[in-house]
């Protein structure tokens, strides 16, 4: 099936005010790394291969230097990026998109958090909004057991019962796809919303008898300040991975299933088992590194057992004597064994951070 060509938005959240364990050295949830890259890169991958070309990045005016460098630096080739500066009330989200309005033009368009990750492709929801000849296609956070598929018709007073529900229910992922004018049209009436609740775009067109569906899908996930959304999102991200699993032994090391290194990495006396990933630079000797691992450029990591964790850029673990799962070590953390005498744990904890010892 042929797919409409979307253009895609991508709306960066206000910048976090949380005293809590910011990673990667910024307050941008975007720009947490996973699988060794900043989310927002991995959502234009996303709208990259739904079919999307064109694609604007709509940032508030503090993070808007800083999100389109990482952009430059990591986002993906073949797609072309606009970068836009929110208005300062960049909470209102039909102001938000009011910025991106030029750019869409009249062409349908996915709306799309810049700091959440869906565990599906998006190139058969295109297809479906295309297809079923919706004015909008909400996709709903629903428990894969009970998904259903609700449609809103005419009067228009149903479709805002069932908005009002998935509201109340906070059910809604953090995308969104409009059909051709669509977003003109939204953005002609009068209405406001704070936050990312994409279910206030579809409002006003509900209200103007616009068909508007909503389609379940599973495993959404955005950064909310809890290191397990980004574990979550790690793994959805490197199970997505190519495929092409290998069973090897390379200067005394060996590899199973998909593994990613990058070429100026070094694996010496170690196992490691994909879907993993190792960055540029880092270094790795007598250690095990497990599924759904991404080690970041830069790390060393020494006589240590590591699985299920992301470990950020110049981050050394060292002969810690014990596994570490489910983790989050930030940039130029380190974790080591200490021998010396007296025998104790030394702490140096942050504000917010958690240590649990097993």
């Amino acid at each position: 099936m042929v797919c409409v060509l979307h253009k895609g938005i991508i709306v960066v959240p206000p910048t976090a005010r949380s005293s809590g364990p910011w990673l990667d050295a910024t307050r941008a949830t975007p720009l947490q790394r996973v699988a060794n890259r900043p989310i927002v890169c991995h959502v234009l991958d996303a709208l990259q291969a739904s079919g999307v070309a064109e694609a604007a990045v709509v940032t508030p005016p503090d993070v808007a230097d800083e999100i389109s460098a990482s952009i430059d630096a990591d986002g993906p080739s073949g797609i072309e990026i606009e970068h836009l500066v929110a208005p300062e009330d960049h909470g209102e989200l039909s102001q938000t998109l009011r910025t991106a309005a030029d750019f869409v033009g009249d062409a349908p368009c996915i709306l799309h958090r810049g700091d959440g990750i869906l565990g599906q492709p998006l190139r058969p929801f295109a297809e479906q909004l295309h297809s079923q000849s919706d004015d909008v296609l909400l996709l709903v956070e629903q428990d894969p057991r009970s998904a259903r598929r609700l449609r809103i018709v005419s009067p228009p007073q149903a479709g805002l019962s069932d908005l009002d529900q998935l509201s109340a229910d906070h059910g809604t992922a953090g995308v969104c796809l409009l059909g051709g004018r669509m977003l003109r049209h939204a953005l002609d009436s009068e209405w406001n919303a704070q936050g990312l609740d994409f279910t206030a775009v579809a409002y006003p067109l509900a209200r103007n008898g616009r068909q508007v569906r909503t389609q379940g899908v599973r495993d959404w996930r955005h950064f909310t300040g809890d290191t397990l959304d980004l574990l979550d999102m790690n793994r959805t991200i490197l199970d997505a991975m190519e495929s092409s699993s290998m069973t090897t032994e390379d200067e005394g090391s060996r590899f199973e299933g998909c593994v990613v290194i990058d070429p100026t990495a070094s694996v010496r006396s170690s196992v490691i088992v994909g879907p993993a990933i190792i960055g540029a630079n880092a270094i790795i000797s007598d250690s095990y590194i497990g599924p759904h691992t991404s080690i970041g450029d830069g790390a060393r990591i020494e006589g240590a057992e590591i699985e299920r964790s992301i470990v950020l850029a110049g981050a050394s673990i060292l002969h810690v004597g014990g596994r570490l799962v489910a983790s989050v070590v930030g940039r130029e953390a380190r974790i080591f064994r200490d021998f010396s005498m007296p025998r104790a744990l030394r702490l140096q904890v942050g504000d917010g951070d958690e240590v649990a010892l097993c």
